[in-house]
């Protein structure tokens, strides 16, 4: 998201990144005189995942192309380049909060005479976006820590009494704490929005005093691995970094969406070239390369995660029945009320 300080603003070394040699912002993978392409992702584990499962590959089918990294990536410079007609990103990676199908002043559409569009998940498609990678936020819980009892859900994440312990809960209104809350309250998570709030921030009163704030993915982790924190939501590569480190265990009985998407700047200097970009970065190879490196499931239905896949059982894509949605335009049409309210519960 462009509000804030979003996932992608940490994302850099997510578990599951396989460290490559990072081209960095204004260096190009390959130089040729044929046309280039500037990639704007979010540096790190993250954008090395890219280059080395998508760009790559992409490079050997077009070997008169260079691809220039910009590791600056967010939705709010999107749209600042778009309205001061400063545009030098042909091709960005999109959170959950831009692409929606009016927000044609900032994107480009996308050409589905090259992008296939029935090869994505459903959801995944809207006029200005499709999708890169299905992700999650996850209940990560010390397997050690309740004497063998463990969580089923959001529920049991409130309810201190059959599992004490801190809770490490992003320090951001829009990260998920809010939903999870209303469905510990018994909201059906198809009805969540919108969101009651003043319902959600009661139900955090109950575990007001046990909450541990995080404010960076490395934190989250930490507060995990350390024991500090005996549950904790966080996003799934560092509930599987976490998992890695100590005797942690990352839920999917129930888990809340966040994805990432491609997306072209309105006024992209090249934007054929990004979409034959799109429809390459999406393909079933590629997808399938991406999630051996990041625990991330694919875009693309045809693609099956088998027990080959470094992260098996912890895709985001294994456990798609048990995902509680995120409506993330009513997010963006309501943070700045709703974060107004939740700074206020914070001091009060």
């Amino acid at each position: 998201m462009s509000m804030k300080l979003s996932r992608r603003s940490f994302i850099a070394s997510a578990a599951g990144a396989a460290v490559v040699p990072l081209v960095g912002a204004g260096r190009a993978l390959a130089q040729s005189a044929s046309g280039s392409l500037t990639l704007a992702s979010y540096g790190g584990g993250y954008q090395d995942s890219q280059n080395e499962a998508l760009v790559a590959p992409f490079l050997k089918q077009h070997p008169g192309i260079s691809v220039i990294n910009d590791t600056t990536a967010g939705d709010a410079k999107v749209r600042a380049m778009v309205e001061s007609g400063q545009v030098t990103w042909d091709l960005v990676t999109l959170s959950d909060g831009l692409g929606f199908d009016d927000d044609g002043q900032y994107l480009e559409e996308i050409d589905y005479n090259v992008v296939p569009r029935d090869r994505f998940l459903p959801g995944f498609t809207t006029k200005y976006r499709v999708g890169a990678t299905v992700e999650a936020s996850n209940i990560a819980f010390r397997g050690d820590a309740f004497e063998g009892r463990k969580p089923a859900g959001f529920a049991d994440f409130f309810d201190l009494e059959k599992f004490p312990g801190k809770r490490a809960v992003y320090k951001y209104v829009a990260g998920g704490i809010l939903e999870a809350a209303l469905v510990a309250d018994g909201v059906d998570p198809s009805k969540l929005f919108p969101l009651d709030v003043e319902r959600a921030l009661k139900k955090l009163d109950s575990i007001k005093s046990e909450i541990i704030w995080w404010e960076s993915g490395a934190q989250s982790v930490q507060l995990l691995v350390s024991g500090e924190a005996s549950m904790g939501i966080l996003w799934v590569g560092r509930a599987v970094d976490a998992a890695s480190k100590a005797p942690v265990e990352v839920l999917w009985a129930q888990w809340l969406t966040t994805n990432g998407f491609w997306g072209v700047p309105k006024g992209a200097p090249n934007k054929e070239l990004a979409m034959q970009a799109i429809a390459s970065f999406t393909g079933a190879e590629s997808q399938k390369e991406f999630s051996r490196r990041m625990s991330y499931g694919p875009t693309n239905k045809d693609v099956v995660l088998d027990q080959s896949f470094p992260f098996y059982g912890n895709y985001p894509t294994q456990h798609l029945e048990s995902a509680v949605n995120v409506d993330f335009k009513w997010w963006r049409d309501n943070q700045a009320e709703v974060d107004r309210k939740f700074q206020q519960w914070l001091i009060s």
